[in-house]
């Protein structure tokens, strides 16, 4: 029991540092306080323990990651939300916990017996599957992928052909190579387990050197701004999110007025981005908008729009982005990937009154949900077809590469951060996304109603950016691209991949082992 408890404390320490190594600290050698975990389930005889040390590693990661969720979502549903995020938490430490306790299982784990090093063949790469299956589904939440700790390194630059799940493997490989040496469970000489560790942390040296060494050769010279022939105006209003319903008319002028001053002062622009939900109240797609429509265009003349507003069709509205061209609205993408419980209330056609009964309780009214759109598809535009994508879709690798898969020759994100307040959250959600510009070797143009507005360069480089918090514009240089990189291009084989190794490697584990008594495991180490 002793030694249960300290493997859970290690977990629980472990857990908090995690947090340092991704975004926005970036502390990345700390992305290696994954190593107690493997060593806590390599050693643990009992699935509960294998389970317990998951969870509270997870507990202590997400109760500190995400701590901006209870203050930004207070705002829109009062301290209600204090009582949800301790249950958001847990369930969230749950996928880890599991995670955990499956691998022990599947590498021969059982009452009495631990699984040893054969856990270290299984682990890091379940780890990883998970992480993909956290980015599917209604309650998708990828927050905390480990791959993230290399964004601003040279591993960082493999993105272009195995994504952000390929470097979330390089941190669980790398993990699992340091926790070998005390993942037995039979007692070893203090001589062996040095030529042990010395294995370790040569093969670790290997493995990062090459990533170190691969990752510097695709950065180009540190000047990418004479690649980029185009100009785009990327247009903040800071405009109250939570007062939009009765100030529509005043948000439209502050969208167009920075819009023209923008245009004297530094036009002309080959693109003109508004952020998600900067034209709210009126309709842009029916045949009496041409008129405001006009008028939009006609804040920058010459140049393709990107606007963000809703479309309505019958009962279903989306949030959507549109494509404008003097009076005419040429195309339209609907955000696909929606906020659960702030965008999108899961399964509310049947169960509407319970919702509005919860939300009774609080003294809230029952909030719309927002109508999912279709498969991602690129945005046509005078310019040529953009990745248009909304807010959230910045954090799903899928969107963006089905679109530059399909021709898109730059990402445009429109988002709406505000509601995000003054915690962590923007800046964790302006770094994931810097990921995608990597992943797709694409230009990134990211217009914010508050922030984060920049511009990101094809290899996750910030070129150009704007305070945060207030009404402005950056005038942003891009190029359009061509080419599919090799996560383009096979992304899609991801989770098969994953699950083939998970499979193959239980098999050869359970070989591994040979059958014999229940072994002890090893008492703590001294520290």
């Amino acid at each position: 029991m002793r030694d249960d408890a300290v493997a859970l404390l290690a977990c629980l320490l472990s857990g908090f540092l995690l947090t340092l190594a991704l975004p926005p600290n970036g502390w990345w050698p700390l992305a290696f306080a994954i190593v107690p975990l493997f060593v806590a389930v390599a050693r643990a005889t009992r699935g509960r323990t294998a389970l317990l040390a998951g969870g509270a590693f997870g507990l202590s990661f997400f109760a500190v990651y995400v701590l901006w969720l209870p203050r930004s979502f207070a705002v829109l549903f009062g301290p209600a939300f204090w009582v949800v995020f301790p249950l958001m938490v847990a369930l969230l430490a749950l996928f880890w916990g599991l995670t955990c306790w499956a691998s022990w299982r599947l590498a021969g784990g059982r009452a009495g017996r631990a699984p040893g090093a054969a856990v270290l063949l299984v682990l890091p790469v379940a780890w990883v599957l998970v992480e993909w299956a956290r980015t599917q589904g209604y309650f998708a939440f990828p927050w905390g992928a480990l791959g993230y700790a290399w964004l601003d390194q040279a591993p960082g630059q493999l993105a272009e052909h195995v994504g952000v799940y390929g470097l979330s493997l390089l941190v669980t490989a790398s993990a699992a190579l340091l926790a070998w040496p005390w993942a037995g469970v039979r007692p070893t000489p203090p001589g062996e387990r040095l030529v042990d560790l010395g294995v370790a942390l040569a093969a670790l040296a290997a493995l990062l050197g090459l990533a170190f060494w691969q990752g510097a050769t695709l950065l180009p010279a540190p000047d990418a701004v004479a690649e980029a022939p185009l100009t785009a105006l990327l247009v903040q209003g800071n405009v109250d999110p939570f007062a939009r319903a009765t100030s529509a008319a005043r948000e439209l002028e502050v969208h167009l007025s920075l819009t023209r001053e923008a245009h004297a002062a530094e036009g002309p622009f080959d693109l003109v981005v508004w952020p998600e939900g900067a034209v709210i109240g009126y309709q842009l797609d029916t045949g009496d908008g041409g008129a405001l429509r006009s008028a939009i265009t006609a804040s920058a003349p010459g140049a393709a729009f990107v606007v963000g507003g809703r479309a309505y069709e019958g009962r279903r509205n989306f949030n959507s982005l549109f494509s404008l061209s003097g009076s005419a609205m040429l195309d339209r993408y609907d955000k696909r990937f929606l906020v659960p419980f702030g965008e999108r209330w899961p399964l509310i056609d049947q169960l509407e009154g319970l919702y509005r009964g919860v939300f009774g309780l609080f003294g809230l009214p029952l909030l719309a949900s927002t109508s999912p759109g279709a498969a991602p598809e690129p945005l046509f535009t005078p310019l040529g077809r953009l990745a248009a994508y909304i807010c959230y879709e910045s954090v799903f690798p899928q969107v963006q590469r089905a679109m530059v898969a399909q021709g898109a020759q730059v990402l445009v994100l429109g988002t709406n951060d505000a509601w995000f307040g003054v915690g962590a959250g923007a800046r964790q959600h302006f770094d994931m996304g810097r990921m995608r510009a990597i992943e797709t070797r694409r230009w990134l143009l990211r217009a914010g109603n508050d922030g984060v507005t920049a511009a990101v360069d094809p290899y996750g480089r910030v070129v150009a950016e704007i305070e945060r918090g207030v009404p402005s514009t950056l005038a942003a240089p891009f190029a359009l691209r061509e080419g599919l990189t090799f996560w383009v291009r096979h992304g899609h084989l991801t989770p098969l991949v994953l699950a083939a190794w998970v499979l193959l490697a239980s098999l050869v584990a359970r070989l591994l082992r040979r059958p014999g008594p229940a072994a002890e495991p090893e008492p703590p180490l001294a520290v």
